[in-house]
């Protein structure tokens, strides 16, 4: 079973519907390809670099560590599968690939608000 923790660091100032369905995608996704832990790496803290319109200052962006995905294979897996889960109202990237800070970055579509459902129905 998989499950979603945070790094220390990590501040939620709110939840949105957006952030609340990329969370449940985030955990079916996990799940379905066989994760054991997602590491939530940033909320609404830290220095983001479309500052100050990131999402992540409306709490609609979450960065989840992708160093304890064992291949380039898994986190490209996952990378799709969390895509396919969430949809075209999302965005989800793989960032800084090969570097220490690489992540993935999702969230709600730029120019969009989520009114959505929470979970996919």
């Amino acid at each position: 079973m998989a499950r979603v923790t945070c790094k220390v660091s990590v501040r939620f100032k709110g939840f949105t519907r957006g952030l609340i369905r990329i969370l449940a995608g985030v955990l079916v996704v996990a799940e379905r390809t066989k994760i054991r832990e997602i590491v939530v790496t940033s909320a609404n803290d830290g220095r983001h670099s479309q500052r100050p319109r990131s999402r992540h200052y409306t709490n609609e962006a979450l960065d989840i560590r992708s160093r304890n995905f064992k291949t380039d294979a898994a986190r490209q897996l996952f990378l799709r599968r969390l895509r396919r889960e969430l949809g075209i109202a999302f965005y989800v990237a793989y960032e800084h690939g090969g570097k220490p800070s690489a992540h993935f970055h999702v969230q709600v579509r730029r120019g969009t608000t989520y009114h959505g459902p929470l979970a996919r129905e």
